[in-house]
């Protein structure tokens, strides 16, 4: 079957923004020391593809002891957006990501799956000036399977001529769950998350030929 749809994960996936977002997470939990730090940067980082009140909700609970409100977890997220946004408009793409989007846009659909707050996305894909690339651009909450779902049932579209390309395991697991199509982004010296067999690339420079591919 012939891929029609495209959904990307946003950061780290079109854009190289991880490293920065794991800088503001550390920057979030200075006050506890070094070692608190460093284990909630890790945290941060193995839970690419989740929202960050989840992971601010973790960090808290399994680093802190503490069981924070729905108003404190609220908080330090708008904090950490007020941290990152601007960098996150001023990023670079991930290679090949930008000529992808221009080369494939009028023969595929195209839309963003992301955990980053629904208005927050919005704005960056605004400032960025790409909001006509995408048929959609969704964000959290709901969590990303819920979000493939609703594309999947609303627009009566087969999960097989689906393809979801992201850099994290909850971007797998999203779309397993939904039967369609994955390719994973791996940087350059960072771990695999994904399950053995999983087709990955380390840029985008590559991604229309695993389209081409499934196509086949």
């Amino acid at each position: 079957m012939t891929i029609s749809t495209v959904l990307f994960d946003f950061d780290g996936t079109l854009v190289e923004t991880m490293d920065l977002k794991v800088a503001a997470f550390r920057a979030l939990y200075a006050p506890y020391g070094e070692a608190i730090q460093d284990a909630a940067a890790a945290r941060y980082l193995s839970g690419a593809g989740t929202s960050r009140l989840e992971r601010i909700r973790s960090c808290h609970t399994t680093l802190l002891g503490e069981a924070p409100g729905d108003a404190e977890v609220k908080r330090l997220s708008d904090l950490f957006g007020a941290m990152v946004e601007d960098k996150v408009v001023a990023a670079p793409w991930v290679p090949g990501a930008e000529s992808f989007l221009r080369d494939h846009g009028d023969a595929l659909t195209l839309a963003i799956v992301s955990a980053t707050p629904q208005e927050e996305l919005e704005r960056i894909i605004d400032r960025r000036g790409i909001t006509g690339v995408f048929a959609g651009i969704l964000g959290s909450p709901p969590d990303k399977t819920t979000l493939i779902h609703d594309i999947i049932s609303s627009h009566w579209i087969d999960p097989g001529s689906i393809l979801m390309v992201g850099d994290g395991r909850a971007d797998h697991d999203a779309a397993a769950a939904n039967g369609v199509h994955f390719v994973g982004r791996v940087r350059d010296g960072q771990p695999d998350p994904f399950p053995p067999g999983t087709a990955t690339v380390r840029d985008l420079w590559d991604l229309a030929d695993h389209v081409e591919r499934l196509a086949d």
